[in-house]
């Protein structure tokens, strides 16, 4: 069966241009996020550019060589909204070197040393390692469920690129009916490839979106801290991993004293500064292993990875009296405040979280009970 290459090529263009009106229609929202958008405008960049190298009546200037610069910068693009979505950038440089490097290599061999097949050959490795590389960018994500749809189509499309270009410079004789086929193949897999890479960044995007609303509503909004919810998937999560370690965890339960005083003569608003206050005081301890809870009201749990609660108590002590001093000299506070904090070891619970959570509150309940603004355990 003989492939109808100008058919094939229309086909790409067709799919290529579907493909853009669904990202550009999707990127318009308000709430898009910023690699959408980037996506948006490499699919339209990629699709002049197709849509001017199809036109050879044009000057060679403009269909040999402006019409890879428009793809090489739409690569760019999409490499950057990549790179954004993995929570890592692309600076401009870069951008403007990849789209150079895409306008530099055909012009040399469309207007320098004319040759159409090496100027395919070059295009075609340029072009699949850029995609390789963007599957590569992606799959170095934690959650690579999210992107496995897009890492397949980019990867297809590079190496059908590198496939390409190896075959097109293959030069022994007799494999000329071989090399006829392989534009045409090529461009029946590049459309395929394309379509699954719009499909994958749809899944992308509509999976970001859920696991950015998951993490809000594990969030506490006045203080950005985790709320029960997320006490509940975040902090068993870190006492599964200290359990499989073998490491102690120490449970801080910090209460501002006197709290219902400050709403009643402060007001409402008042209260809720003292919260916030004492949510940066103790996020200012905070390690990247460790878990701040808002556990209800003026109530705060500190989770300590690899600390259990020896250790745990002079900590504590610091982080009172640095909460008590600065409460006393910050001006924008309504009034001073003090804590009291109750110290206990999920170690010595079995790292159960229900137990480690009820002595925590009893150790609390009896450093309330000698007068407050101490530390019990």
């Amino acid at each position: 069966m003989t492939l109808h290459e100008p058919t094939l090529f229309v086909s790409l263009f067709g799919f290529t241009l579907l493909s853009t009106l669904l990202l550009v229609t999707a990127a318009a929202n308000r709430d898009a996020l910023r690699e959408q958008r980037l996506w948006a405008w490499g699919n339209v960049a990629s699709c002049a550019g197709l849509l001017i190298g199809g036109m050879e009546t044009a000057p060679l200037l403009v269909h040999a060589v402006l019409s890879y610069g428009l793809i090489g910068l739409g690569l760019a693009l999409v490499l950057k909204g990549v790179r954004v979505f993995a929570r890592a950038e692309l600076g401009p440089a870069w951008v403007l070197l990849i789209t150079a490097l895409a306008l530099l290599l055909p012009g040399w061999y469309a207007l320098v040393q004319p040759d159409l097949e090496q100027r395919l050959v070059v295009t075609g490795l340029y072009f699949g390692l850029l995609n390789l590389l963007a599957a590569q960018q992606l799959w170095r994500l934690r959650h690579r469920e999210m992107v496995l749809v897009a890492v397949a189509g980019f990867a297809v499309l590079g190496l059908v690129l590198l496939l390409r270009a190896l075959l097109l410079a293959w030069q022994p004789p007799g494999v000329e009916a071989l090399r006829a086929q392989v534009v045409p193949l090529s461009l029946l897999a590049i459309t395929l490839a394309q379509v699954t890479v719009a499909f994958g960044f749809i899944l992308m995007v509509a999976r970001r979106f859920a696991l950015n609303l998951r993490q809000l509503s594990e969030l506490d909004a006045l203080t950005g801290t985790l709320n029960r919810q997320g006490l509940m998937s975040q902090g068993l999560r870190l006492l599964r991993r200290a359990r499989q370690a073998q490491r102690p965890v120490a449970l801080m339960m910090i209460d501002a004293d006197h709290f219902k005083r400050i709403n009643d003569e402060h007001g409402h608003p008042a209260g809720d500064l003292v919260i916030r206050h004492l949510a940066e005081q103790l996020r200012s301890r905070l390690r990247a292993s460790d878990a701040l809870v808002r556990y209800g009201g003026e109530e705060f749990l500190l989770m300590l990875d690899g600390v259990n609660a020896r250790a745990a108590l002079p900590i504590a002590e610091r982080l009172r009296e640095q909460i008590e001093r600065v409460a006393a000299s910050d001006p924008e506070l309504p009034c001073a405040y003090t804590v009291s904090m109750g110290v206990a070891g999920a170690e010595d619970h079995g790292h159960a979280l229900q137990p480690a959570l009820a002595a925590a509150d009893e150790a609390l309940y009896r450093a309330k009970a000698a007068g407050r603004n101490c530390v019990s355990a």
